[in-house]
């Protein structure tokens, strides 16, 4: 029972954890496994600086099947997409004129930004500007799971 004890704390961190943080999801990893859907957009559309202030998270809530980049003006969209109904899409906009939403509700991430917080009926919205690096973050996440929906996504905001 001993020996036991230590396998069942590590199953029950890795079950309440929720977010997997993973290697796969870095800027080159993403180029070198996608090359088509993710490579050839952002290299062609983006400056090195552009690419480096992607809103990339380091942890998603599932495991993506695809991740796709489309780029116009502006404006990067990248989105991570499962088997199951999660999905979840990053939209950064570079050098915005001041054009974030106000939301009703706002929550202070980890890096101290404020996020303003949008509720759907399957969905989530987080955004929010990086002084840093002059961009707004915006994630949009969608999922069935309405009871850890908001948790996952703040943590996947988190790791941006």
């Amino acid at each position: 029972m001993k020996r036991l004890f230590p396998l069942i704390f590590l199953a029950a961190v890795f079950l309440i954890s929720g977010c997997s943080s993973d290697e796969s999801l870095t800027l080159e990893k993403l180029k070198e496994d996608y090359p088509n859907d993710f490579k050839k957009p952002v290299e062609d559309t983006l400056s090195e600086s552009e690419q480096n202030s992607l809103g990339l998270p380091s942890e998603l809530a599932f495991t993506p099947n695809t991740v796709k980049a489309t780029s116009q003006e502006n404006e990067t969209q990248v989105v991570y997409s499962s088997a199951s109904e999660k999905e979840v899409k990053v939209i950064t906009t570079f050098n915005p004129e001041n054009n974030i939403k106000t939301a009703s509700e706002q929550i202070t991430l980890d890096s101290g930004a404020v996020a303003g917080v949008e509720r759907g009926d399957t969905s989530v919205i987080f955004e929010w500007y990086e002084s840093e690096k002059n961009v707004i973050h915006q994630l949009q996440y969608i999922s069935g799971d309405e009871e850890t929906r908001l948790e996952e996504a703040l943590e996947m905001v988190n790791s941006i």
